[in-house]
């Protein structure tokens, strides 16, 4: 049997927890305490390995997933006991991310991983949203402004499981692949 990837885990996870946030209007409220929570293991990259470390007896662990979720919803915990039964503790930044993917969906919002060669001022910015608003039919549009000097110029897009490339090194590969092609 094919071990799931933490893609596909995360998605599953993330798709039920959806589905029992959503009628209930709690969607939000649930992302925010699931964010909060990512950022305390961003702060603490040795956390991951603590949870999925065989040398920590499992009470050890426990209790410490215990203090991470005490003051989360009773929805949070549960799916943090779920997730850690089932061993899929390390998936857990997949299931944030692609709850974050649900409610963003629902919300009309949408990320743009946005690559530039120089930083994007304001007025680009603001340029920039209103076109990828219109593009992704969205309320709101989030730019995540990376700088890659190594593009040399245009911008690449990368949103809703799409990549919109207009760089100037991507043009120039394409034209080096037609003249040895």
């Amino acid at each position: 049997m094919a071990k799931l990837t933490s893609t596909t885990v995360g998605k599953r996870y993330a798709k039920a927890l959806f589905e029992l946030t959503q009628p209930e209007g709690t969607s939000d409220a649930t992302l925010a305490e699931l964010m909060t929570i990512a950022d305390v293991f961003s702060e603490n990259p040795d956390l991951m390995s603590v949870l999925t470390s065989v040398n920590i007896p499992e009470p050890d662990k426990q209790a410490l997933l215990k203090s991470l979720t005490k003051d989360a919803s009773a929805l949070v915990q549960h799916l943090f006991d779920l997730v850690y039964e089932n061993r899929r503790i390390a998936d857990l930044p997949m299931i944030i991310q692609q709850y974050k993917v649900l409610v963003d969906r629902e919300n009309e919002v949408v990320t743009a991983k946005v690559t530039t060669a120089i930083p994007l001022d304001d007025a680009q910015t603001a340029r920039l949203s209103d076109k990828l608003k219109a593009l992704f039919k969205a309320q709101t549009v989030v730019i995540e402004n990376d700088v890659d000097p190594k593009i040399i110029g245009g911008v690449k897009i990368e949103a809703n499981d799409r990549v919109l490339d207009g760089t100037i090194s991507t043009k120039l590969a394409n034209i080096r692949q037609s003249i040895t092609d």
